[in-house]
């Protein structure tokens, strides 16, 4: 029975040796056949020190540097001492990073791994796959290499408006932080550049000023542009994460435009007339291409029908007058403003009272004839000064209502004594001491 027993035992203990041996000989068979695969493919075991990069991370809050993480693997027979690190942008260009925190050389050993700082400005890289290179010493063995793709970040500069119409002292810009952003910036700076770099200061809103993905601010800033005229000149926006945007523009030309005259002519209420003048000093041609009147409340009337017609060319030193049509009759009294648009950008205007037919007055200035002291009142009404269409009007009020004539003497010697003035149905006699009168007729009394 015990040596049955023992049997059992010598079995068992001769079946697990023969287990293991085929598990030590299957592993390294099946290790055999691996290897095997690896070298005719022409792969071999480092024999050299090498790196790897662990990640690289490029922070949308800052766009002056990014991170690199970088590991000695544990089969690595030596220290690797990093001696470069590098980045190539998408258009293959070479990029070497001078600036390293801890700085190069720097050795890792077998198993260590390094997080290294590198300042390099990517704020002109941005949404963009990137490859970072390291560079360990060539005695060791090689680096290696990471791609990564750059945070979006789309800072613009919408529009520059430079008005001389407004100002010649400041200029308007708008930025905008796409939608598209990554992360909000933070607006620090405003630059412009002309013949050298200036830095604008003052400005409204304020700086700093934050702008959030999918918004945008104007900034009005104080610079006298008068002698800049006629000019390239570069804006700049700075951001604190590093982040720039540039806008180049032509400043307008030298345009000095006036409107010298409107005349609102009561025998002709459909029509008014309004002289434009441009100044010697105007540099180019002046494209006149729009006017419109302003009434007292606001409301504003388009003219359109202009004689010259729209759009007309005006050259320096010139000027031109239209007549443009609009009935201004039930506007009689009332305050407008007249604006003349131009191409260019330049914007005029000009207030004016438009007449009224009972606020006018008008007046006569007669002399005495030489031999007669008696003077016919249609050969008076023939020297008026009046509109055409009043004359008749006038002409029945006189001779039915000369008694209200309000008669002014130029001689001066007569005015704190004015003499008797003798009317009849058809004729006014005057002193024969008195050379000339002036008759002024209020069109309110009749």
């Amino acid at each position: 029975m015990r040596a049955t027993r023992d049997l059992r035992a010598v079995s068992r203990l001769t079946l697990l040796l023969l287990f293991l041996v085929a598990m030590v000989l299957g592993a390294l068979i099946s290790y055999m056949f691996v290897i095997g695969y690896y070298v005719s493919i022409g792969f071999q075991v480092p024999t050299g020190t090498s790196v790897t990069i662990a990640g690289a991370t490029f922070p949308a809050q800052n766009a002056t540097m990014f991170n690199v993480s970088l590991l000695n693997p544990s089969y690595s027979p030596s220290n690797a001492t990093v001696k470069q690190i590098a980045v190539v942008t998408g258009d293959n260009a070479f990029h070497e990073v001078s600036d390293v925190d801890p700085p190069l050389p720097h050795k890792i050993k077998p198993s260590e791994s390094r997080n290294f700082t590198c300042s390099w400005d990517w704020s002109n890289h941005t949404n963009e796959n990137l490859k970072v290179i390291v560079f360990i010493d060539e005695e060791q063995g090689s680096g290696a290499a990471f791609q990564v793709k750059t945070p979006l970040m789309n800072l613009t500069i919408m529009e520059v408006q430079f008005n001389a119409t407004i100002s010649t002292l400041h200029f308007n810009l708008t930025v905008q932080n796409s939608e598209l952003s990554a992360t909000y910036v933070n607006v620090t700076t405003i630059t412009v550049t002309t013949d050298s770099l200036m830095t604008m200061r003052d400005e409204t809103p304020p700086l700093p000023r934050t702008l959030n993905p999918n918004s945008s601010v104007t900034f009005q800033c104080p610079w006298n542009w008068t002698d800049y005229r006629s000019k390239n000149v570069t804006i700049g926006v700075r951001t604190s994460q590093g982040y720039r945007a540039h806008f180049t523009t032509v400043t307008p030309h030298r345009i000095i435009l006036n409107i010298t005259d409107i005349l609102f002519n009561l025998t002709d209420t459909a029509h008014f007339n309004v002289t434009v003048k441009s100044d010697p000093r105007t540099s180019i041609p002046v494209t006149i291409t729009g006017m419109n009147v302003t009434l007292g409340n606001g409301s504003v009337v388009g003219v359109t029908q202009l004689t010259p017609a729209l759009p007309y060319s005006l050259q320096p030193n010139a000027s031109v007058t239209f007549l443009c049509s609009w009935n201004w009759t039930t506007y009689q009294g009332q305050n407008v403003t007249i604006t003349v648009y131009t191409q260019q950008g330049y914007v005029v205007i000009r207030n004016q009272t438009i007449p009224s037919l009972e606020e006018t007055a008008t007046s006569f200035k007669i002399s005495s004839p030489s031999n007669q002291n008696r003077i016919n009142l249609a050969w008076l009404l023939s020297l008026s000064t009046s509109p055409p269409i009043l004359r008749k009007r006038l002409r029945t009020r006189l001779l039915d209502h000369a008694s209200v004539w309000m008669l002014r003497l130029t001689n001066q010697g007569l005015l704190d004594n004015p003499p008797l003035f003798t009317f009849s149905a058809r004729s006014l006699t005057i002193p024969s001491s008195l050379s000339s009168l002036t008759i002024v007729l209020p069109l309110t009394l009749f």
